[in-house]
């Protein structure tokens, strides 16, 4: 019997938490959150929570590598072999990485009972792979092991699992959503850590009187029947899928201004940011941002937001400097007004034959079939 989990829209006071988690939802490829908080805030309910609002997905039935079934090439053996084109529909799962787990039982293992007894090498699937096209969730993820964390790290950076043991070697897709939930007074974690973190968000306790007498109600009575409590938002959590079903179709076609991409980037310079990852990551969140409420065109608040969320966990120049703090977003634009940005739209598409600026005077190889023609 499956275990009735707290409401996702019946938690209170978190709202910066909630949109980060959505917006992940809304565009997979923002890639996670980072939540940090003091005990008893409602974290891990947030993250049990969310799959109550995150549409579904289509599986083959069985397959232990959760394959997308719109890339035939990147199947497994499994659902290469399967006769029909069966598909499952189901629910996205919180997959929960425990702090003491075997690298592994992580990544997967040779079944080594089978390589005895018939000669054959076959492969048991970790953890990561239960997590494709899932949630992977690490409570307390500043006290996971140096060696489990890197071996992590690798794969979120790829997203593709590899192993090779022996002469024996494997590899499948492993992408998913990382989220992570940590007490900074039990340690911090290290910059290159927090790096693989797209957001952050630091949630505190709520001051408010009327919040935190109906935060008491709300558990009491979802204690006393939980699926009663449930069922009583069961029609809003199915209006939030819906919004983040309408945001991901508008998603394709919402864009962002080129006077708002290069404010974001003067910005990253000036303050020295490390690397540019968080400059990809904040134009994702903005667009899903903007998306979600049902908009073509990226706005000042929502580049704002999507900032907030991306920078204040992030290293600056080298790990020198501290992360800047969110009043030296809205001091940078605040000079700026909506109707001020024109209309020219920053360009996502990529221009093969665009070298211009490239070192060493590389040509495309039409230009240099172009140049050999001349010559």
């Amino acid at each position: 019997m499956t275990k009735q989990r707290f409401p996702f829209m019946a938690i209170m006071g978190q709202e910066e938490l909630s949109l980060a988690l959505i917006f992940n939802l809304v565009n997979p490829q923002i890639g996670g959150v980072l939540i940090r908080g003091t005990k008893g805030t409602g974290k891990s309910t947030a993250v049990y929570g969310l799959p109550q609002i995150a549409p579904k997905i289509k599986v083959h039935p069985s397959c232990p590598y959760n394959c997308l079934p719109e890339e035939p090439e990147n199947w497994c053996t499994f659902c290469k072999g399967q006769q029909t084109n069966t598909l499952l529909e189901q629910e996205i799962e919180v997959v929960n990485l425990p702090m003491n787990i075997a690298e592994e039982n992580l990544l997967g293992r040779i079944d080594v009972e089978r390589l005895l007894k018939t000669g054959e090498k076959a492969f048991i699937p970790g953890l990561i792979a239960k997590a494709h096209r899932q949630i992977l969730y690490i409570d307390e993820v500043n006290l996971i092991p140096d060696h489990i964390t890197d071996s992590l790290l690798d794969v979120v950076a790829s997203g593709v699992n590899i192993i090779e043991r022996e002469g024996f070697s494997v590899q499948h897709p492993a992408k998913f959503l990382l989220i992570g939930t940590m007490n900074s007074e039990e340690g911090e974690l290290r910059p290159q850590i927090l790096d693989r973190f797209p957001l952050s968000v630091t949630i505190n306790t709520v001051t408010n009187l009327e919040s935190r007498q109906e935060i008491i109600r709300r558990n009491f009575a979802f204690d006393e029947d939980p699926a009663k409590f449930a069922e009583g938002f069961a029609e809003v959590n199915g209006l939030m899928m819906n919004s983040i079903l309408q945001a991901r179709q508008l998603l394709p076609e919402t864009t962002i201004s080129e006077e708002l991409v290069r404010k974001l980037l003067d910005f990253c310079i000036h303050f020295v940011i490390d690397g540019h990852r968080s400059e990809l990551v904040i134009v994702k969140t903005a667009r899903a941002y903007a998306a979600l409420e049902l908009k073509q065109q990226v706005e000042l608040k929502h580049l704002k937001m999507a900032m907030k969320l991306t920078l204040l966990h992030r290293t600056r120049d080298g790990g020198l400097k501290k992360p800047v703090a969110f009043s030296d977003i809205e001091s940078w634009f605040a000079g700026i007004k909506e109707d001020s940005a024109p209309d020219q739209t920053f360009s996502m598409d990529y221009d093969p034959e665009n070298l211009s600026l490239l070192r060493g005077g590389y040509l495309s190889p039409s230009k240099k079939s172009e140049q050999a023609s001349q010559s």
